[in-house]
């Protein structure tokens, strides 16, 4: 159990800055919990656990601290917790929960030229793409006015207006899009933002992954790639 605890610390701690990890700290004080990533699977009703990135289940037996905690099946969420001493068949990790942050968890959107201003493309960067089960995860980077009243919106999408100039044709090509609501550029903040492979599932059947274009904040377009195992590749 004590290998397990290392894998939970360590495996997310590689991919997570401290920005991201202290967004989810602003409003609790328990820092002797144990720290996960995982996603919400509902069993039956509200009843749930927590399929967490490393490859184990946890199911939250005391949810005192978060009885509140609206249930959605396929939240994507960082989880703060303390492992209880009994164990159930099925589940690696038996758990009092004690903060859970959710994780910007969306649909991949197809985008008609019309939709294209409402969406928006203004500057991010993503700083690190993965596969997680049947998620993309992109860790991005963009500038705000540390006010929290001023709300940005983060997409990917599949762009019906593009030309194809930089499309690679052996790749399902999105776009990874960005509102900032004219938001004063003024604190750099980052973040993590998790996509539902499902709505792309058939057109990667047949392609190695996917290609993200990108409006960086420095660097203008860039193009980021990342292969996806699929059953028939």
């Amino acid at each position: 159990m004590k290998k397990l605890r290392m894998t939970l610390a360590t495996s997310v701690l590689l991919f997570l800055t401290a920005a991201v990890l202290q967004s989810c700290l602003d409003d609790w004080d328990d820092k002797n919990a144990l720290f996960a990533v995982g996603t919400v699977k509902v069993i039956e009703g509200k009843d749930y656990y927590f399929s967490l990135d490393e490859g184990s289940k946890l199911y939250p037996s005391d949810t005192t601290y978060v009885h509140n905690y609206a249930v959605i099946d396929g939240q994507r969420t960082f989880i703060y917790f303390h492992e209880l001493e009994e164990k159930l068949p099925g589940y690696e990790y038996n758990a009092q929960i004690k903060h859970i942050e959710n994780i910007l968890t969306k649909d991949i959107y197809s985008m008609p030229a019309e939709k294209a201003d409402s969406i928006g493309d203004d500057n991010i960067n993503a700083t690190d793409l993965w596969i997680t089960g049947e998620y993309l995860n992109i860790k991005y980077q963009f500038y705000h006015s540390n006010n929290k009243d001023k709300k940005h919106m983060l997409n990917l999408v599949i762009n019906e207006a593009s030309a194809g100039e930089n499309n690679r044709p052996d790749y399902v090509n999105l776009e990874f899009r960005h509102n900032a609501y004219n938001d004063s550029q003024l604190t750099l903040g980052t973040g993590l933002a998790s996509f539902k492979l499902a709505n792309i599932a058939e057109q990667l059947k047949d392609k190695k992954g996917v290609n993200i274009r990108v409006k960086s904040l420095y660097d203008g377009e860039r193009f980021m790639s990342i292969d996806i195992k699929t059953e028939n590749n």
